[in-house]
């Protein structure tokens, strides 16, 4: 129960401080009304299978193709990209099906940069169905790294941070991803090189051309991993791919009754030709066996693939998704945001009234701070006097370069027992008074300011400019005021001592 109030109690003051502070919270809050789209941008030229499908010799050079989305109207230029790559068994499928279009979309008016791709395509499984299947899933993924490559390699174009390009996937898709982070050159398959094959028809005999290494074409220089990945109904072709040193964070999403890819392992599509693949449970066994777990898994118990809503690719009901749309986007865009979040925390020290935080977090190039009393702050590290003791809900809202956010709250409790006094430094008598009392500064360096006296509520009901050496008396009168518990601070030049005085 204190925990679910204490988040209660945190998301209050998140929604109070970017009302007062107009923070946008980007990349979790929708803060776009819609997103600009450029279509058909070229990304890559490769070797496309002519029909019949189980030739593989048969290829023409075609330029492969990407959508950008990005925020409709955004000035920001060092963006997080997304990579969105459709389903479709790696025999058919676009980047213009429905649930690819549909994630561009709304995490563009989160404000990232979105894309949807379309890679090479082509199976054939009466003859060497495993063999056709290898080579069409090692194609999407020299497509998918391509994608990458152009991605950074182009990022100042596009307003983006070349170092945080994302992947997002729906089954072959999520197969792409997958593979780009955990196969390593020398893993490829023995089937994506040169190798002989006999079809059942004519003509009978053939060879295959050898799809070369997992970087192909241009922008070789730069890095086609994506940097993290969210797979939805994916798999690998083998476990033991995934080694320490794959440490890209993963979120997998997958029904435990999937008869299309397995949540566990098995043939994909049930076809007993097609070497066992291996799902997202196996997957997450594999990362917590190396010690590099999935940073999020959300496995849904009997439900089968795709089941957000969508039939390879495209809404089911001809509108949008189910209920567990929303839950895959509202997960998802939590996901995304931890890749590129600063760290927000804070510590503090108090003396008397006076609070003194320091910026502990990690990432921040810029801080915002809301001390609980209407008070705020742009320093990293400020000092807050506070008018009264109480408890406050101090929150600290930290940005970095990439405009990404992280905010914590804590409470800190400016009380009695937090004022200091100063053995010898602020002599005041008598006291307890009936109101009249002489202050004497006893310090032979400081020059004393200002004098202020406040109430237990903090309300302030004395303040006196003064410049005074410490061998002055100070004369206050207070007969007027009421018996009680009253503060009382003495400025100098670069500190605030306080002493409780008691009326009676």
């Amino acid at each position: 129960m204190k925990n679910n109030y204490l988040f209660l109690l945190i998301l209050a003051l998140v929604f109070t401080f970017q009302e007062s502070q107009a923070q946008t919270y980007r990349y979790v809050n929708t803060i776009f009304t819609s997103s600009d789209k450029t279509s058909n941008v070229v990304y890559g030229n490769a070797p496309f299978l002519n029909s019949p499908y189980s030739v593989e010799a048969n290829t023409t050079n075609q330029d492969l193709v990407m959508d950008i989305y990005e925020p409709a109207g955004d000035s920001y230029t060092n963006r997080p990209a997304i990579i969105f790559a459709h389903g479709g068994g790696f025999y058919d499928g676009s980047r213009t099906v429905d649930d690819v279009n549909a994630f561009c979309d709304t995490f563009a008016r989160k404000g990232y940069v979105t894309v949807t791709i379309d890679y090479r395509q082509g199976v054939e499984v009466v003859d060497n169905g495993n063999l056709h299947y290898t080579r069409a899933a090692y194609r999407g993924l020299q497509d998918g790294r391509t994608a990458v490559r152009y991605l950074r390699a182009n990022a100042a174009t596009y307003g983006i941070d070349p170092d945080k390009i994302y992947w997002g996937g729906n089954s072959a898709g999520s197969f792409i991803g997958l593979n780009s982070i955990y196969m390593d050159a020398d893993e490829k398959p023995y089937d994506a090189g040169v190798v002989d094959y006999v079809n059942g028809t004519p003509p009978y005999n053939h060879t295959t051309p050898d799809l070369g290494d997992l970087d192909i074409g241009n922008n070789l220089t730069k890095n086609g991993e994506p940097d993290a990945v969210m797979a939805c109904w994916g798999g690998v072709g083998d476990t033991l791919t995934i080694e320490n040193e794959n440490n890209q964070n993963v979120f997998l999403v997958h029904g435990t009754a999937d008869d299309i890819v397995p949540f566990n392992s098995g043939s994909p599509f049930g076809l007993s030709g097609i070497d066992p693949v291996y799902g997202s449970n196996s997957i997450n066994t594999r990362l917590n066996n190396v010690g590099i777990p999935a940073q999020m898994t959300y496995f849904v118990e009997g439900e089968d693939h795709e089941f957000y809503g969508v039939d390879n690719g495209n809404w089911e009901n001809g509108t949008n998704g189910n209920e567990y749309w929303d839950t895959v986007v509202v997960k998802a865009t939590t996901f995304y945001w931890q890749q590129h979040k600063p760290t927000a925390d804070f510590s503090y020290s108090i003396s008397g009234l006076q609070v003194d935080f320091a910026d502990t977090g990690i990432g921040a190039t810029s801080w915002i701070w809301d001390f609980g009393d209407t008070g705020s702050s742009t320093d990293q590290n400020p000092s807050h006097t506070y008018s009264a003791i109480g408890e406050y809900d101090v929150m600290l809202y930290i940005e970095n370069d990439d405009f990404s956010w992280d905010t914590i709250v804590k409470s800190v409790t400016v009380s009695e027992s937090n004022i200091i006094y100063i053995p010898g430094f602020i002599n005041i008598h008598p006291n307890p008074t009936n109101g009249s009392f002489i202050i004497n500064v006893n310090n032979s360096i400081e020059l004393i300011n200002e004098i202020s006296v406040t109430d237990i509520t903090g309300a302030e009901i004395y303040r006196e400019q003064i410049k005074s050496h410490h061998s002055d008396n100070i004369y206050i009168n207070l007969s007027k005021c009421c018996k009680g518990i009253y503060f009382v601070k003495v400025k100098s030049e670069d500190r605030i001592h306080t002493k409780k005085i008691i009326l009676n």
